[in-house]
């Protein structure tokens, strides 16, 4: 892999070395994820976080629950509305 200051050679089947010094700045780490989009002619590479726990989709049902349940009885709304003024 030969690269020309900031220019890369692209190799068979579109290998890309990222020099080192980039890869730190982006966060881009050995064996992580990231994101590559297109924007007009450009390519756009952004490393990816994974959680390392599970995460599930709540219904619509679900989070109309839980914004019904978040909101503030009117007595505290108008205690906080005063507080705020």
């Amino acid at each position: 892999m030969q690269t020309y200051g900031n220019l890369v050679k692209i190799l068979p089947k579109g290998l890309v070395t990222i020099p080192k010094k980039l890869r730190q700045d982006i966060g881009l780490e050995e064996n992580g994820l990231a994101r590559i989009k297109k924007e007009g002619k450009r390519l756009i590479l952004e490393p990816v976080n994974v959680v390392s726990y599970p995460l599930r989709e709540y219904s619509v049902q679900e989070i109309k629950q839980f914004i019904k349940e978040d909101r503030l009885s009117p007595a505290l709304a108008r205690k906080v509305k005063k507080l705020l003024k």
